[in-house]
């Protein structure tokens, strides 16, 4: 009969509007219905706190950084997969969200290149594909020691698109363990603006203000269905 105590959200907006530095185009809604965002600006990558490597490690996860530290975290927490982009390798500054082309190759952040099967999932810029969508983020994206602005990805998968993917490439991680079987599509808003909360407390950034929700097909949830 006790009621779920969440943790305290205070989102500090510092920042440019993330609207006039970035911007997110679905052209495939029925692989991915919403794709939320946020922009942390000054942030300074370093190890993660005691207690946030504690609970990671204790939860099987290894410490990388703040950052991707951080996104693991609340993805523990709220069971809602998050990525973080270096945006200064984000071509054309925006984020472009489309199915792969035939035979589209794509460096995953564990160093393997691979040959992209049809209709996988992919999240891009405006030039190249940055991260397996649902998946597996990119080498040509990912958080480095020099990273100053970060692009924060919250979104919403279909659940089969990614089951077939994960299983097509041998990709079965954390993140595609949690979206082939269905996440909350109305949680991604909720992680997204904690995980931004913590990645300014913990590494001196500054969160843009606003958030991209790009949101062309609404998903049903749970929320959804009427109890009498």
């Amino acid at each position: 009969g006790e009621k779920i105590k969440r943790p305290p959200l205070k989102i500090k907006e510092k920042a440019e509007d993330v609207h006039s530095l970035t911007s997110v185009t679905i052209l495939d809604p029925d692989l991915c219905p919403r794709y939320t965002a946020r922009m942390i600006k000054h942030v300074k990558i370093g190890p993660s706190p005691i207690w946030l490597r504690n609970r990671l490690e204790a939860a099987g996860l290894r410490a990388i950084n703040n950052i991707v530290d951080i996104t693991n975290f609340v993805m523990m927490e709220t069971g809602q997969p998050l990525h973080a982009f270096d945006f200064h390798f984000l071509e054309k500054e925006k984020i472009v969200v489309r199915r792969s082309k035939d035979n589209e190759e794509f460096i995953s952040l564990d160093g393997k290149s691979r040959i992209l099967p049809a209709d996988t999932l992919l999240i891009c810029d405006g030039v190249k594909p940055v991260a397996i969508g649902g998946i597996m983020g990119g080498l040509n994206s990912e958080v480095k020691d020099d990273t100053q602005i970060v692009l924060l990805e919250s979104a919403y998968f279909n659940p089969s698109s990614i089951r077939r993917s994960a299983r097509k490439l041998g990709m079965l991680t954390d993140a595609a363990f949690r979206f082939e079987r269905g996440i909350d599509p109305e949680g991604v808003l909720k992680a997204l603006n904690r995980a931004a909360q913590l990645i300014a407390d913990l590494s001196g950034g500054a969160i843009c203000k606003n958030y991209i929700d790009a949101y062309p097909k609404k998903v049903f949830s749970s929320q959804d269905i009427p109890l009498r």
